[in-house]
C-alpha cells in the first residue's frame, strides 16, 4: 500500500517536472510553425512582387488619343431681305491662279489701245491674250469691286438702315470723287449705299460702307487686303476703298480678273455689278429718290451684241488712265473676264472690251 502511494508520488513529481519542457516544447513548435509560415508568406509575396514588375515590364504603355472634335463649317451668314437674283452664279475654273502659258501677247495697237489688257477663260483659268498684265497698276475705281465683294461679305440686312454722315460727304468732296448724290444726315437701306459704290461710283457711300461694315477706315482696309490675301494674290495692295491713287495702292490686271470672279461668285454682288438701272428709296432729302445707272453697262450693250455683257466696273485716275473691268459668257457657256487700263478715254476703255470680246470670245 505504502510502496503504490509512493509510485503515484514519484509519477505525479515526474508529471511536475515534465509539464515545463511540454510547455516550452510546445512553444518551440508554435514557433517553428510560425517561422514556417512567416517564410512561406515572404516567398510568396517576392514572387507576387516579381511577377509584377514582369507584367510591368511587359506591358505596352499606349499613349491616349486625344479625341478629335471636327469643327462645324462656317456658314455662309444669313441674309434677309435678300435681293432679287435674276443672274445665275456661271461654273467657273476653282481657285485664283491665272495660267497665262500660251497667252496671245500679239494684239496690236490698232486694235487695243490700252496700255494694259487682259481677257481670261474663267471657265478655265486660261490667259487668252495679254499686254502687261501681270504689271503693277493703279486700280482707280476698278477698286471698288473688292470693296462691294467685302461689303456683300458681311452684311447680313439689305433693308437695314444707315446713316450718311457729313464725314462722309466730306471724304467725296475733299479727294475730288464721283458721287452718287446722298447727303449729311440722309438715313438709307445699306442696299441702296451698296448700288451707290459700284453704280455711280459714289465715294460717299465707299466710306459709309468701310463704317457700317467694319467701324473705321483702318479696319475695313485691312479686311480687303486680307480678302485679297485669302484669295492668293500676292500682286495686289489696297491702302483706300474708293481706289484713290497711292503708291502702295496697286494691283495687276490678272489679280483684278480674280477678284472679278470672287464678285461674280457672290450672289449679291453679282448682282449689283450686273444692274444697268436702280432707284433709291425715297427720303425726305429725296423724296424721289436718286436715279442711279452704271454708264459703262448701259453703252456696252449698244457696241457689243455678240453676247451680253452681264456686269462691270470702271475707273479712273489720272496715273492709270480709263480703267474698265467687265465679263461675259459665250454662247458655248464659258466665262470670259475682261480687263484693260491706261486707255485715253471712257469710250476707248468701252472700245477696247468691244474688241477683245469680239476676238476670243466663242
Amino acid at each position: 500500500m505504502k510502496e503504490e502511494k509512493r509510485r503515484q508520488a514519484a509519477k505525479r513529481a515526474m508529471l511536475k517536472k515534465m509539464i515545463p519542457l511540454i510547455i516550452v516544447g510546445i512553444v518551440a513548435v508554435i514557433i517553428i510553425i510560425g517561422a514556417i509560415v512567416f517564410a512561406i508568406r515572404a516567398l510568396s509575396d517576392k514572387h507576387k512582387i516579381k511577377e509584377e514588375e514582369a507584367l510591368q515590364a511587359a506591358e505596352v504603355i499606349v499613349p491616349e488619343i486625344p479625341e478629335v472634335v471636327e469643327e462645324p463649317e462656317p456658314k455662309e451668314p444669313e441674309i434677309i431681305n435678300m435681293l432679287p437674283i435674276t443672274v445665275e452664279s456661271p461654273q467657273m475654273f476653282e481657285g485664283y491662279k491665272v495660267d497665262a502659258s500660251g497667252a496671245d501677247v500679239g494684239i496690236g495697237e490698232e486694235e487695243v489701245q490700252s496700255q494694259y489688257l487682259s481677257i481670261i477663260d474663267a471657265s478655265t483659268g486660261k490667259v487668252l491674250a495679254t499686254r502687261n498684265g501681270a504689271d503693277r497698276m493703279n486700280p482707280a475705281s476698278m477698286t471698288k469691286v473688292m470693296t462691294a465683294l467685302v461689303a456683300c461679305e458681311h452684311i447680313t440686312d439689305l433693308e437695314d438702315m444707315f446713316t450718311i454722315t457729313i464725314e462722309d460727304t466730306d471724304f467725296a468732296y475733299v479727294h475730288d470723287l464721283s458721287c452718287a448724290g446722298f447727303t449729311a444726315d440722309e438715313t438709307v437701306p445699306v442696299k441702296d449705299i451698296l448700288y451707290g459704290a459700284i453704280m455711280p461710283s459714289g465715294g460717299e457711300c465707299c466710306h459709309a460702307l468701310e463704317r457700317y461694315v467694319a467701324g473705321s477706315e483702318e479696319e475695313f482696309i485691312q479686311m480687303m487686303n486680307d480678302k485679297a490675301r485669302d484669295l492668293g494674290l500676292t500682286g495686289t495692295h489696297f491702302t483706300n476703298s474708293a481706289g484713290l491713287y497711292g503708291e502702295d495702292h496697286y494691283t495687276t490686271l490678272y489679280d483684278m480678273s480674280m477678284i472679278m470672279k470672287a464678285a461674280i461668285e457672290n450672289d449679291i454682288c453679282r448682282q449689283v455689278l450686273h444692274e444697268h438701272m436702280h432707284v433709291t428709296k425715297p427720303t425726305e432729302q429725296h423724296p424721289e429718290g436718286l436715279e442711279l445707272s452704271n454708264w459703262f453697262m448701259r453703252r456696252i450693250e449698244d457696241k457689243y451684241t455678240k453676247t451680253e455683257v452681264m456686269g462691270a466696273k470702271t475707273g479712273y485716275v489720272v496715273q492709270s488712265g480709263n480703267c474698265a473691268v467687265s465679263y461675259t459668257i459665250g454662247s458655248d457657256g464659258k466665262v470670259y473676264i475682261c480687263a484693260t487700263g491706261n486707255a485715253h478715254s471712257a469710250w476707248r476703255a468701252i472700245f477696247d472690251h468691244v474688241a477683245l470680246y469680239e476676238k476670243y470670245v466663242e
